[in-house]
């Protein structure tokens, strides 16, 4: 080191500065000073924090008395720190992956907040192998997709064998799990929960990557776990005893098999829990979620919407079962608002209680589901199956011979067997499987105990042929002309049931049933037969066309049926089936005759329950749903079904005359027609003391009360008048021949007989027509059925053997409606029966 001192000096200029002293080090010592401090504040920083941080890091932990794991990822191994000072360590169980899978290359992050919680834990997989996305498919085969990040994206893995990769779209399955009444020491044990739910991940064929878990003040827990399908987590509230768990996964397998494996792992009862009432309980729905390339109709069914889209108080699965024709499932269920899980808890204690003496008012409600669409159910069977059997039924004047085709739960079955005429029942079911097990699942379909005399099983009554095979080829092996040569090798029937596929269905075979059916079973109708089918949810007033929605194989199976040759085509409805929209049923008559008996009065529809229903024991009838008055609810369409068919046929007569009164068109009184003679109907005559136009009423609030007389009616008087006396015959003779108006009423010829002068002019000799808008018809009857002949061809028109819109037009005010203009002065005349419009034939 060298120093320099500083001196005076001056410049040119004359001025002065001083030079200042300079200090020169060397090269060696800088360097060897600069270490020396470096050394220093190393050894000073170390020993702060031995002295310190180490310390207070150790406090902590003490404090806590939880053991805290930290790991890196160092050349893709595990390094595990563990604090050991900790009372003891806790064992929380490591993912682990089965034997064949891989593990997709993962960059793990993590963050730790532990304000609210009294621990933190996490576990995880590493694997320093190129991994793949790994799903299990319905059939336990594994299947693969690679990361998208590598190179291997075309590449395939084997487990025991060569499997193509699987694509995974944004898409899955959710299932949504609430527990109650469970062990609080369970709720609050992170070893016990997170066992629990490795144990889950595993029973259900996933890939549980890592799991955090914390435990919080002052109890609880929360765990999420990364699946190589999606996630898995729970919350607990110990002190309510309640869990709720969340899984959510990207594979095909379907989850609702997961239910009872959650329900077996979580349910754990306390030991506390004296009554039934305590015991563990859950809740739970499984949702569809996501954008999925597939088809995805089968997750918008009536099964997945409920009840396993809702968190229901209660439902089971009792089976979930594929045949080789389709899928099967029952499920017990308690109906949101209508049944309570505690009144149903109530009723299983046998307390003396009234719901502990009437069990069966508050249990769950069985429901079947083929293919995820709602077959049937428990509460709506009577409704459903009575009033799809016994209105065409006992339409039939004696029916001996029925076939059902379908179905397979034997209630339609059950049914038939209550009419004393049936002599024999077959029924057609292609799917053999489906039918035993709804006999073991769903007995009370097929119980025909409550016969006086029936068996336990339908199947098994002597009457019964059943046959699992193709309802088409069994038809037409039997009654195809080209088969038998004309000749049948079983008789016809009288009835035939069709309870099988919904027309709405999306099915090639339900697309052939109601195209091809009509043809084929109609071959196996007697001359007087009755076709009967259930054909899906009725129409609504805001529904379309039938050609134009999913309705089109509906109104195509009508179409054939007038197209085959039957005279009469009715529909009814339906609304306690248990369905969410009432249910809509076809029935077709071979003779035009047949829907006479259809709108029988409610008395004799109960007169032929009690000559025709079998004898229950212990009971006044075996018809629990079925009577007269349900039958007066189904002799007429709905509104609904009336607007759909004028949507499809818009030029219809009916519909585009429509029904009810013109509130525009005028109205005249009866003040205004004069009735000049008076020595009989013939010589009377009805003139008008002023103009009336065309399209005018008259009188419409003395004509429309009138005396209609019924098919049946009629005979019952033209009978009368052939026993009676002679005063009374001509007095009844003259009421109907002379004052009486032949018409339609829905089909049927009947008589209304006017209280007014109009009453003259339907037998005025002048056969030029100023008042009504229907030809008159001759009424031919023929042993106890009338039967219209004059206008037979007429009656049997195509618009006329199926139109809901003329079944539900009563124009009882026609004949106060001038169809022409009238002068003053005219003479009010219509088509005259010039007293010989009935005429009895034996």
């Amino acid at each position: 080191m060298e120093i320099k001192t500083a001196t005076r000096k001056e410049s040119e200029d004359g001025e002065t500065f001083n030079t200042a002293e300079m200090l020169y080090i060397k090269k060696e010592f800088f360097w060897a000073t600069l270490l020396a401090s470096c050394i220093v504040a190393f050894v000073v920083g170390q020993m702060a924090r031995i002295c310190i941080l180490d310390v207070t890091h150790r406090n902590y932990m003490t404090t806590y008395d939880e053991r805290f794991r930290e790991l890196h990822r160092v050349n893709s191994e595990i390094v595990l720190h563990r604090d050991l000072t900790a009372k003891k360590m806790m064992n929380l169980p490591d993912p682990v992956i089965k034997q064949g899978k891989t593990i997709p290359r993962t960059t793990y992050t993590s963050k730790h907040f532990n304000a609210a919680s009294v621990t933190t834990h996490s576990r995880w997989i590493v694997s320093d192998t190129v991994g793949q996305q790994e799903c299990l498919n319905s059939a336990g085969v594994l299947e693969s997709t690679l990361n998208p990040a590598t190179d291997l994206a075309n590449e395939t893995i084997s487990v025991g064998q060569e499997i193509e990769s699987e694509e995974h779209l944004p898409s899955g399955q959710h299932l949504l799990l609430d527990l109650e009444n469970i062990d609080a020491d369970f709720l609050n044990s992170e070893e016990r929960l997170a066992t629990a739910m490795l144990d889950l991940v595993d029973q259900c064929g996933l890939t549980l990557m890592s799991y955090h878990c914390h435990k919080l003040k002052p109890n609880g827990v929360s765990c999420a776990g990364v699946l190589l399908e999606s996630h898995v987590s729970f919350h607990t509230w110990p002190s309510r005893g309640v869990i709720s768990i969340d899984l959510f996964t990207c594979g095909p397998s379907s989850l609702l098999h997961t239910v009872p494996v959650v329900e077996q792992l979580f349910a754990v009862s306390s030991s506390k829990a004296t009554k039934k009432e305590q015991q563990p309980k859950m809740v739970w729905a499984h949702k569809y979620r996501g954008f999925s390339d597939h088809d995805d109709s089968f997750e918008m069914t009536d099964m997945f919407q409920f009840p396993v889209g809702q968190m229901s108080d209660y439902k089971k699965e009792l089976l979930s079962v594929t045949t080789p024709y389709q899928r099967m499932d029952v499920y017990d269920v308690l109906r949101p608002g209508v049944q309570s899980l505690e009144l149903y808890m109530n009723s299983l204690l046998y307390d003396g209680s009234y719901e502990a003496q009437h069990p069966d008012f508050f249990a769950p409600d069985r429901v079947l589901f083929l293919d995820g669409i709602l077959q049937s159910r428990r509460s709506g069977d009577a409704a459903y199956h009575e009033s799809l059997v016994h209105p065409a039924m006992f339409a039939h004047k004696n029916p001996k011979r029925v076939a059902i085709i379908g179905g397979g739960e034997g209630a339609t079955l059950r049914e038939v067997l209550k009419h004393n005429t049936v002599e024999k029942v077959v029924m057609i079911d292609i799917d053999e499987q489906m039918v035993t097990l709804c006999r073991e699942y769903l007995p009370f379909w097929s119980d025909c105990s409550m016969l006086m005399g029936g068996s336990k099983s339908c199947f098994d009554d002597p009457r019964v042929e059943t046959y699992y095979e193709d309802a088409f080829k069994w038809f037409i092996d039997r009654f195809s002309v080209s088969n038998t040569r004309g000749k049948s090798s079983e008789q016809p029937f009288d009835v035939i049931i069709m309870d099988a596929l919904d027309p709405q269905v999306q099915k090639e075979f339900a697309d052939t049933l109601y195209d091809a059916g009509a043809a084929i079973f109609s071959q196996g109708l007697d001359s007087n037969g009755i076709l009967i089918a259930q054909v899906g949810e009725a129409d609504t007033i805001h529904s379309p066309s039938g050609q134009f929605s999913i309705d089109k194989n509906r109104l195509h199976f009508i179409e054939m049926l007038a197209s085959m040759g039957f005279k009469a085509v009715r529909d009814y409805e339906e609304s306690h089936s248990g369905f969410m929209f009432p249910w809509k049923f076809i029935v077709a008559f071979k003779e035009a005759r047949g829907s006479i008996e259809w709108l029988s009065s409610s008395a004799e529809v109960e007169l032929k329950i009690r000559k025709r229903g079998m004898v229950a024991s212990g009971m006044v009838t075996p018809f629990l749903y079925f009577d007269g008055a349900t039958m007066e609810t189904y002799k007429y369409p709905s509104k609904g079904s009336e607007l759909s068919f004028c949507h499809s046929y818009p030029s219809s007569h009916e519909c585009l005359r429509g029904h009810g009164f013109d509130p525009e068109r005028l109205n005249l009184p009866l003040s205004l027609l004069e009735v000049k003679g008076t020595n009989g109907p013939t010589e009377t005559r009805v003139v008008t003391t002023t103009v009336i136009h065309q399209d005018t009423y008259i009188g419409l609030e003395k004509v429309v009360p009138n005396i209609f007389l019924g098919v049946k009616s009629v005979v019952l008087v033209m009978r009368l008048v052939s026993v009676i006396s002679s005063f009374w015959k001509e007095l009844l003779d003259n009421l109907m021949q002379s004052a009486g108006y032949c018409e339609f009423d829905h089909g049927a010829a009947g008589v209304t007989i006017d209280r007014t002068p109009l009453c003259f002019v339907n037998c005025h000799a002048n056969d030029a027509k100023n008042v009504g808008s229907e030809p008159i018809p001759k009424l031919v009857v023929n042993g106890s059925v009338p039967l219209v002949v004059e206008s037979e061809a007429e009656f049997q028109a195509a618009d006329d053997i199926y139109n809901p819109a003329k079944a539900r037009q009563i124009q009882g005010y026609f004949r106060a409606t001038s169809v022409r203009e009238i002068q003053k002065g005219g003479e009010f005349t219509a088509e005259c029966c010039k007293q010989n419009h009935f005429v009895m034939v034996d």
